[in-house]
């Protein structure tokens, strides 16, 4: 008896669970979007503001400005992942991980590639 009544609440929960999750709150959402949208602008001016300047400067060379450009975007998906409710500092960490692990070797065993290749040619 006492079993029947755990798994009746426990539908319960499910369903009433089901049903609220089925409303959709449009405010919030274009809210959200809405802030992204800026978020994306505003990146977008910094990086072309970035690009001027580092063909206006001499002393400003294209590594610079790939690194000023890389770090404003790290910034804004910081920022963006913290606005839409993913914690940054669980997934970034667990992103540079699973690059490390799967991706680099990749990339280091293609370079490494190229340079048997090239040592084979001379």
């Amino acid at each position: 008896m006492r079993e029947n009544k755990y798994n009746i609440l426990i539908l319960e929960y499910i369903i009433c669970g089901v049903f609220f999750m089925n409303e959709i709150m449009w405010g919030d959402i274009i809210f959200q979007l809405l802030v992204l949208l800026i978020l994306v602008m505003i990146v977008g001016l910094i990086v072309s503001a970035v690009r001027i300047l580092s063909k206006r400067s001499s002393r400003m060379n294209e590594s610079v400005t790939n690194i000023i450009i890389t770090i404003v975007f790290l910034v804004a998906l910081w920022f963006a992942l913290d606005f839409i409710g993913v914690e940054p500092s669980y997934v970034v960490p667990n992103l540079i991980e699973w690059t490390t692990k799967f991706i680099l070797p990749w990339v280091v065993l293609y370079w490494f590639i190229r340079l048997i290749k090239s040592l084979e040619k001379k």
